[in-house]
């Protein structure tokens, strides 16, 4: 009897936790944190690019400061027009899990719930607007060069190369953050844009949560 009721307990638990998970993120969505910035001298672009597990942001290389060429030369090159995509994340998840199909459960499950090693994201695109999961965000000068200083902490001030990518056009390099249940990728999204005074929720551990709390 004690063993059914010990087996009931650990089936049960990863579920109500899960439930716990997505209802908490879902609340949180309902009261954001919103902007107080005015829509006026919102004269520049930045893109949310989303799926169901994952979301980067997107900055026209042309609105960049003139300094990440010489930080991110591996990705940048010679390239004076497109965008660049940044995206935060567990680095075994990262480097080993080009498609979501090939997730590994060990891999999932310590992601999840232990602290562990992150790498930054970063990848060139030509174009962006083909895409059918973005978002375009107006926002003003000073707000952009919060979200560019944000990101460059995030490879901890200076970027350092630790892997190539998935193809031609994207770099991994180190991160000093690390990844779990609470901060995740999404929520290394939300933070940015919320710390550059954009209107976002408090936690958005889902990319769903980035994208609904969005203007």
């Amino acid at each position: 009897m004690k063993i059914f009721k010990y087996l009931i307990y650990i089936i049960l638990t990863p579920i109500f936790v899960v439930i716990f998970y997505i209802t908490l993120s879902y609340i949180l969505s309902l009261f954001p944190h919103n902007s107080t910035i005015s829509s006026k001298n919102r004269d520049e672009s930045i893109y949310i690019l989303y799926g169901t597990m994952h979301s980067d942001i997107i900055i026209d290389i042309d609105d960049l400061d003139k300094n990440w060429s010489k930080l991110l030369p591996r990705v940048i090159k010679n390239r004076q027009r497109g965008y660049l995509s940044f995206g935060w994340g567990d680095r075994d998840t990262y480097l080993n899990t080009p498609n979501w199909s090939d997730l590994e459960f060990y891999t999932a499950i310590k992601a999840i719930f232990v602290n562990t090693p992150s790498v930054m994201h970063v990848e060139y695109y030509s174009r962006i607007h083909r895409y059918k999961y973005l978002k375009e965000i107006k926002i003003t000068k000073p707000q952009l060069q919060k979200i560019e200083k944000t990101i460059l902490e995030s490879f901890g001030g200076v970027p350092t190369f630790t892997n190539r990518g998935y193809g031609y056009n994207d770099k991994f390099y180190d991160s000093p953050y690390k990844y779990n249940l609470i901060h995740t990728c999404n929520t290394w999204t939300g933070d940015t844009l919320r710390d550059a005074n954009i209107t976002m929720s408090y936690w958005t551990p889902i990319s769903y949560n980035v994208i609904n709390a969005l203007p």
